[in-house]
């Protein structure tokens, strides 16, 4: 029987990981969501997190020993799969009879690539949590169950490899179960307390997987449900600082006020951080926000040219939504904003534009980011990248990192954006 479950979230280099742990670290919460389903069904479940847990090869050959999965799943974005394969390999190499299920961003797009390649039994493609259990009772009882029924699932068959349809996205979203919070070690994380509200967007960014992750339909929690993770939370977690990781926080006004309202009511002084988008905030909503304990609201700019936002598909207005945030700064809100250079249709004077806007933002006291645009697998940039005219400079998909410069355009070297990012990275400091 196939009952115990190990999920692995791979980590990056060792370097890129200390960085990442010495700003911000948080639970992998897709992960953590497939955990806490599994364990409404009965599975017995245990997380390693190599993002901020030091294991050696013998400490993990020991976790296996001891807890002795039936099944090992990764949760696995294009920059880890080098890791992937590193601990794959080590449990072929004990001779570690285990099914291996692979998931998240990268394999959902790069399906055949990851069977091709690595020697795995099974990729979930898209949202995992019902298909990861559908799955399991496949494996569990073969003579009951068919395989061509179970969607967003690729497999190997007789040396070729087959991608079932692919499966649906989860319309009630508080059917999902509470975070399974107990399976991680918490004191690792500077950020333990974090939520996730809604999956989908509705914007089409170029740039962006998103929507081709999660859907164009914003799907999301009631504000009732979100009130009661957060609670729950803070008894497990024992603190009233929270961070929601939505992309669009405020993207329904009515589930947002609600929100506010509830937590106001509860009066416990919560603090937390949000993001939002400059085209579904207004400064009502920032006043709300503060009164209820926001204290950091983040938003995408992505560029100082108007022009390069309509290119990209941003759907926002430059100054409307820069408006917004000096607003939110004068009320006394923090607020951030971050930018991408190197997108398809910048330029020298674009990007010139962006550096000037990030610099004039900064000496407001409006902090500032600023990351390399990165045509990852299941973006529109990815897929279209010839007809965008961007060419990849790397075949190495550990290279596929927002500080790293993979890419030249039409306009531009790649020489020439890593100039323009060592500029921007100076400037946020």
């Amino acid at each position: 029987m196939y009952k115990r479950v190990l999920l692995i979230n791979c980590a990056i280099n060792q370097i890129s990981r200390k960085k990442i742990k010495s700003a911000v670290s948080s639970p992998n919460l897709g992960m953590i969501s497939i955990a806490s389903t599994l364990l409404m069904h009965g599975y017995e479940v245990k997380i390693l997190d190599f993002f901020v847990e030091e294991i050696s090869i013998n400490q993990f050959i020991d976790i296996l020993n001891e807890f002795q999965p039936e099944v090992i799943g990764f949760s696995v974005y294009t920059r880890t799969t080098k890791f992937m394969e590193k601990i794959i390999k080590i449990i072929k190499q004990i001779k570690y009879n285990a099914k291996i299920i692979v998931g998240g961003p990268h394999p959902t797009f790069q399906s055949k690539e990851m069977l091709d390649q690595y020697p795995i039994d099974f990729v979930i493609r898209g949202e995992g949590e019902f298909t990861f259990i559908k799955l399991l009772e496949y494996l569990n009882y073969p003579d009951q169950y068919s395989i061509d029924n179970i969607k967003g699932i690729s497999y190997r068959c007789e040396e070729r490899v087959v991608e079932n349809a692919d499966t649906g996205y989860i319309q009630n979203l508080d059917a999902l179960p509470l975070q399974a919070i107990d399976l991680i070690k918490r004191e690792k994380y500077s950020s333990p307390f974090t939520i996730s509200t809604s999956r989908g967007c509705p914007g089409d960014c170029v740039y962006c997987a998103s929507r081709a992750m999660s859907g164009h339909k914003y799907r999301k929690k009631t504000a009732e449900n979100i009130i009661g993770e957060i609670l729950y939370l803070r008894k497990k977690l024992d603190t009233n600082k929270f961070i929601i990781l939505d992309d669009t926080f405020t993207a329904d006004e009515e589930r947002l006020n609600n929100f506010i309202n509830y937590l106001i009511k509860i009066d416990e002084s919560f603090t937390y951080r949000i993001e939002s988008r400059g085209d579904v905030l207004t400064e009502s909503m920032l006043h709300s926000l503060k009164d209820s304990g926001c204290k950091v609201v983040h938003t995408g700019i992505e560029s100082g040219s108007q022009e390069v936002l309509n290119k990209i598909g941003k759907k926002i207005n430059l100054d409307e939504s820069l408006g917004l945030v000096r607003y939110g700064k004068d009320i006394g809100l923090h607020m951030v904003c971050s930018f991408i250079i190197g997108h398809y249709s910048d330029s020298h004077e674009t990007i010139e534009a962006t550096l000037e806007l990030m610099q004039d933002l900064k000496k407001n006291n409006i902090e500032v980011s600023i990351s390399m645009c990165t045509p990852f697998p299941g973006t529109p940039l990815y897929i279209n990248r010839d007809k965008l005219g961007v060419k990849l400079h790397s075949h190495s998909w550990e290279e596929y990192d927002f500080g790293n410069v993979i890419i030249s355009t039409k306009h531009l070297t790649q020489q020439d954006l890593r100039d323009y990012l060592f500029k921007g990275v100076e400037l946020c400091k």
